[in-house]
């Protein structure tokens, strides 16, 4: 028995020492699972070191291309300093003549400068009844700062821009300016001359390779000033967007074409050439005047300037000449235009605040005081319903000015006018006006201006100022008086809106590139 129980400790002591794992064996070896946990620490060891390895890697290559982003941006605004530089260089050469003027755009090491004298247009049309004249069409030429990626930097035409493919933007707009009416182009056409191609960098200097050429608009054959029509300013350019938005915002124009429309990358913008109604010095102007067969006296006090007149009713010089006068038609219906619907109302009887006033019509009495100022009424229908026998007094050293899209009708005892100083009442009459007086004694004080209309002067009136007509007519056989009014002479405007082209001060300049 003691026997048995000794055997059965000493089996489960084998058992126990058999599966026993993580013990040193006699020999010195160890056990599967120390082997296992030896390699699994080997292991660790190695995945440790290959992160932290691939982590440095990592970091060198995000460093990498984080240093040579900004080493890219650092040389794209070096550029735009040094394009800008020659941008100012540029406008000195323009001003200086024939003085050099050292540009330099430095070294790049990503970047290449190019000089291209066929890049950009630029066209300017005058149109005009006469027909269209091409007053300039020349390449602008481009001086362009390029490298990797989006971003350009480019001269032209005067200005600098910067592009970063979403679009175009002026870090120096062209100096293109409108002030009192007038329209400042100066045009900057780079050529190559001795520099040409591309490179690292660009320096020498400028200088103008010629006189400069004056570009003028056609003038009107009477009054000498800009004939009556529309200037086109067309402008071809990668950089199309950034010159319309540029052009748009600065000048009064219109933009007839945009960049997107139907020739990508061309801009068209037009501007009005209003009529200049320059110094009046004749009781009338029309191509015909006509008396009826009784009338029997002198009917006109002054000269008078038309294509057909009894000279017996005239006690003055007649002139054959002089007497194509510029219509306003297209003024008056812009003014009209400019007047929103709540704006029309009824003139007040009494106006003395300088400005602009829309009416429907005018018809009972008035009073309009410009000592204040310069006071414009636009009529979008007529003076008198049917027929205006009140009075329209103007009193005041500035002007009145009556833009009328409608008719004229005056009788009775009806005034109009300022009968103390003539020159300062003008009444513009639109293509489809019918002017006339009727029975009674009606007076003018001013200048009625109505090149597109025959004007009929029935009844008794009298005129103290001038008239200006397609034809005047006068049938009966008592008419009254039209006698000038030296003061007419005084009036000398452009009508209107108050953002027009009335001139055009354009320059074009030739600008070489010397090493």
């Amino acid at each position: 028995m003691r026997g048995e129980s000794n055997e059965s400790r000493a089996e489960e002591a084998k058992r126990d020492a058999s599966t026993t794992v993580g013990h040193d064996r006699a020999d010195g070896s160890t056990t599967g699972r120390n082997r296992r946990r030896g390699q699994a620490n080997v292991l660790g060891v190695v995945l440790l070191v290959g992160m932290v390895v691939t982590g440095s890697v990592a970091l060198l290559l995000v460093g990498a291309a984080g240093l040579d982003a900004y080493e890219a941006s650092a040389e794209v605004d070096q550029a735009e300093r040094s394009l800008l530089e020659f941008t100012h260089a540029t406008h000195t050469a323009t001003a200086d003549g024939g003085e050099r003027v050292p540009v330099s755009t430095g070294a790049f090491e990503r970047g290449t400068v190019e000089t291209s004298a066929d890049a950009g247009r630029l066209r300017i049309v005058h149109e005009t009844d006469s027909g269209t004249e091409e007053l300039y069409d020349e390449s602008l030429g481009t001086v362009r700062y390029t490298a990797d990626g989006d971003t350009e930097l480019a001269y032209q035409g005067g200005g600098l821009w910067r592009t970063d493919g979403a679009g175009t933007a002026a870090v120096s707009p062209p100096p293109i300016e409108y002030r009192d009416g007038t329209l400042t182009v100066p045009v900057v056409r780079v050529t190559e001359g001795q520099h040409h191609g591309t490179g690292a960098s660009l320096d020498g200097a400028v200088r103008q390779a010629g006189p400069p050429t004056h570009i003028d608009l056609q003038r009107d054959g009477r009054s000498g000033a800009p004939a009556t029509g529309t200037v086109r300013l067309e402008i071809e350019s990668e950089y199309c967007d950034g010159w319309e938005r540029e052009v748009e915002a600065s000048v009064p124009g219109r933009v007839t074409e945009r960049c997107t429309d139907g020739h990508p990358g061309r801009v068209q913008f037009e501007f009005g050439v209003p009529p200049r109604i320059g110094v009046v010095e004749s009781a009338i102007i029309a191509h015909e005047i006509e008396f009826g067969s009784e009338a029997n006296r002198t009917l006109i006090e002054g000269d008078v300037r038309t294509g057909a007149v009894d000279e017996d009713r005239v006690n003055g010089t007649v002139f054959d000449a002089g007497y194509d006068a510029p219509s306003v038609d297209a003024a008056i219906s812009g003014m009209v235009d400019r007047c929103t619907d709540d704006d029309f109302g009824d003139l007040p009887e009494k106006v003395d605040e300088p400005g602009r006033y829309c009416v429907d019509s005018i018809d009972g009495g008035h009073t309009v005081d410009t000592s204040a100022g310069d006071i414009e009424v636009v009529v979008r229908d007529s003076i008198g319903d049917p027929t205006y026998k009140d009075e329209l007094r103007v009193e005041g050293s500035n002007t009145l000015t009556l833009y009328v899209d409608g008719d004229l009708k005056a009788g009775g005892n009806a005034v109009i006018g300022n009968e103390s100083d003539p020159g300062r009442t003008r009444l513009l009459l639109s293509a489809n006006s019918t002017v006339a007086t009727g029975t009674g004694t009606p007076a003018l004080a001013g200048l009625l201006y109505a090149p597109d209309s025959t004007v009929t002067l029935q009844g008794d009136p009298t005129v103290d100022g001038s008239v200006v007509g397609e034809r005047i007519v006068v049938p009966n056989n008592n008419p009254g008086v039209i006698e000038y009014d030296d003061r007419i002479a005084a009036v000398d405007f452009v009508p209107g809106s108050d953002r027009h082209l009335r001139d055009l001060d354009a320059t074009a300049y030739d600008l070489a590139i010397e090493e």
